[in-house]
């Protein structure tokens, strides 16, 4: 039913409507958005812990943007600064052609800020979106199913000085129709993200498989260099001592405390012994998803390393090994067809979060009824 340019749906339809998702019609999606838009950063940002990290990733950008900061839209800016100081891919997206592919397949489309930031900021929305935050208007945004979401931003966004920006707005259908091909559009926010994250984890492992043998090949170094001189590591060592003692503290029940080796224990092999911690090295990750994993489970846990990624490289590193068997490890480890997938599905998965929960919200317009899709 038509009046003045509205959809107007029955009861039976908006029953139906809001047993699948929060938003019984097309306009009290776009009312969930703007109010996700709105949301205040402190609301969002659920604590303290959460904005420290984030601070840290983006921080250098929330002094330039003023009240705007205040709220989720606003925020959103921070991100959208970081880019233009990133990359290549951004006059891409000027230019009104997406390009996924980096020049550097080993390297993150954006700096490993920018990508941390974005991870961090996904994360985050799943916790709210699984009701673990506690602030309802996130919540009920993130029950939409996928397209009535997709909709309103086609709706609600892409706005310049009040009228419609064409070029951004095509740019962000051809992503919403490549998107709807590998994403059911019935599900909702919350399962969306959820895979998302999941295929971003799954190819940061592979990333985080060749750290922790590095770790341990940088543990050993360490330990043998103080065996040899008998002392313990000057004051200079103790950040870089420090560093690996809690990155291995995650793998090693033995490896407790703040000192890298206890001064009273001595290891009969200690390359068989850090080799077998290297190989050991744990596959299973929480799934962000999971309504039992707890907000925060995750967070820097996941965030992708600053180290150059390059096969070549790594081989460098692989031949500064004291141990054959770890250097022999690594190298069985460094795969260039693997490295370069990985990378091109956390690329992907970085740019899907910017796409769905950043690039709408820089340009958040009114809502005009006569335009919702069917």
């Amino acid at each position: 039913m038509i009046n003045e340019n509205r959809t107007l749906f029955t009861l039976e339809e908006r029953l139906k409507m809001a047993a699948e998702s929060q938003a019984a019609s097309p306009e009290a999606a776009a009312k969930l958005v703007q109010r996700l838009s709105g949301v205040h950063t402190a609301y969002f940002f659920c604590g303290s812990t959460n904005k420290n990290i984030m601070e840290e990733l983006t921080g250098e950008f929330w002094d330039g943007l003023g009240n705007e900061l205040l709220h989720y839209g606003g925020f959103c800016r921070s991100f959208r600064l970081a880019i233009e100081r990133d990359d290549d891919i951004l006059r891409s997206l000027s230019s009104g052609t997406l390009t996924m592919e980096p020049p550097d397949p080993y390297q993150p489309v954006w700096s490993v800020r920018t990508n941390n930031a974005l991870v961090l900021l996904g994360l985050l929305l799943l916790d709210h979106a699984k009701g673990g935050m506690r602030y309802r208007n996130i919540y009920r945004c993130m029950r939409m199913n996928l397209k009535q979401y997709l909709d309103a931003l086609v709706d609600l966004s892409f706005q310049e000085d009040g009228t419609p920006d064409e070029d951004r707005a095509e740019l962000f259908w051809i992503w919403r129709e490549t998107f709807l091909k590998d994403n059911d559009g019935a599900w909702s926010l919350k399962e969306v993200l959820g895979q998302i994250l999941r295929r971003y984890i799954a190819a940061w492992q592979e990333f985080d498989h060749l750290d922790h043998i590095l770790r341990c090949m940088g543990a050993l170094s360490c330990y043998l260099e103080q065996e040899e001189a008998g002392r313990t590591l000057p004051q200079e060592e103790e950040d870089s001592v420090r560093h690996f003692r809690e990155a291995l503290c995650r793998y090693g029940s033995d490896l407790e405390g703040w000192e890298l080796i206890e001064q009273d224990k001595r290891y009969l092999d200690p390359r068989g012994y850090y080799f077998s911690l290297a190989y050991e090295y744990p596959e299973e990750v929480p799934d962000p998803g999971n309504k039992n994993v707890a907000p925060g489970t995750l967070r820097s846990q996941i965030f992708l390393s600053e180290r150059d990624y390059s096969p070549e490289a790594l081989r460098k590193l692989a031949a500064k090994s004291p141990s054959q068997d770890l250097r022999e490890l690594l190298e069985m480890n460094i795969s260039e067809e693997r490295l370069a997938c990985a990378m091109r599905e956390i690329n992907i998965a970085v740019m899907n979060v910017y796409m769905l929960f950043v690039e709408p919200y820089l340009r958040m317009g009114e809502y005009h009824y006569e335009r919702h899709l069917e």
